[in-house]
């Protein structure tokens, strides 16, 4: 048979008959006795369920329910990645550099603002005791912001932190500077301090020393903390260019630094970020020996971010490892 013998088809089709048809035909049958074996007439099935197999009585397997998609699709939650490297370098005995990390990433219905704590100390070198210093410094720090911003923030909102974070950073970096200060009055001993703290998409930071931020972002890359040590005082005043403050022979003298006084200034900062960069934390035993340009090139490359942080450290050992090599390379999305 093909399509094109429509009365062939027809012939072999059972005739439609209407509900009324059949009603008649069944009275007629039990007029003729035939109501013994009543035959009743297959009606439309009922749709089969998809999770019940009919046949054998027995579940079947699960099937996928498909539904249009009706609102678009969310946007990636907000988050921070970190690598971090914080080594002994080539050439000393111990690391005096301390770094610690900390990012907590709250979802849900209460979703609480990104939170990501980043601090880089570097003990002072040639001082006594600069390990224990840099140790000292940034813990204390650490637990000084945890206690007064992380764990208020996860309480409800009306018991939540009051004071100014950049008040709260502060009085961190005092706490700290203290800390060191009495630990050993005998003991002449100091530390650089830098402390990121990043809640939602705004950046704050407390700074004494020479250890350094930067921020790669929007395709500029740029320091956001400035030195506190006499080759930058030198250049500030216009008696030293870049260039020759890279070969000055006293630059790793600081002007400023934690434990070394009852109190210590301290530099605050604070930006809104953008949605999407990085954060580079470094003592100077990679900022003082690589380079800015290469820094950022490093950063630009198509690599994971532990691939980047241990380019970055490679770098600094290629130029000697002459000091303690500290980076805390931050990737985020806000």
């Amino acid at each position: 048979m093909t399509l094109d013998d429509p009365e062939e088809e027809r012939a072999d089709e059972t005739p439609d008959i209407s509900p009324d048809e059949k009603v008649n035909s069944a009275a007629a049958s039990a007029q003729n006795g035939e109501d013994d074996e009543t035959i009743i007439q297959e009606t439309t099935p009922l749709g089969k369920n998809p999770f019940v197999d009919v046949n054998h009585n027995e579940p079947a397997k699960t099937r996928p329910i498909i539904s249009k998609i009706t609102e678009p699709l969310l946007a990636e939650e907000p988050h921070m990645r970190v690598a971090k490297r914080c080594h002994v370098g080539a050439r000393r005995e111990r690391n005096e550099d301390s770094s610690l990390t900390l990012v907590s990433e709250v979802g849900g219905h209460f979703a609480v603002l990104p939170f990501g704590l980043y601090i880089v100390a570097d003990g002072m070198g040639g001082h006594t005791d600069g390990h224990v210093a840099s140790r000292i410094a940034s813990r204390t720090a650490a637990m000084h912001i945890v206690n007064n911003i992380y764990l208020p923030l996860l309480e409800d909102s009306d018991k939540g932190f009051k004071a100014p974070i950049q008040e709260v950073l502060e009085q961190a970096v005092q706490k700290a500077n203290k800390a060191v200060f009495e630990n050993d009055p005998e003991m002449d001993s100091g530390t650089t301090l830098t402390v990121a703290l990043v809640l939602g998409r705004r950046l704050h930071v407390a700074h004494v020393g020479d250890s350094r931020l930067y921020l790669l972002a929007n395709g500029k890359f740029e320091p956001i903390t400035n030195d506190h040590s006499l080759v930058q005082r030198l250049q500030d005043v216009g008696q030293l260019t870049p260039e020759e403050a890279t070969f000055y022979r006293y630059g790793h003298i600081l002007l400023r630094a934690v434990g070394q006084a009852d109190e210590v200034e301290v530099d605050t900062y604070m930006r809104l970020l953008p949605k999407s960069g990085k954060l580079l934390m470094c003592s100077d035993g990679l900022s003082g020996f690589v380079s800015e340009a290469e820094m950022r090139d490093i950063l630009e490359r198509d690599i994971t971010l532990e691939e980047m942080a241990d380019a970055l450290f490679r770098a600094a050992m290629d130029m000697g490892g002459f000091d303690n090599i500290t980076a805390v390379l931050v990737d985020f999305e806000l």
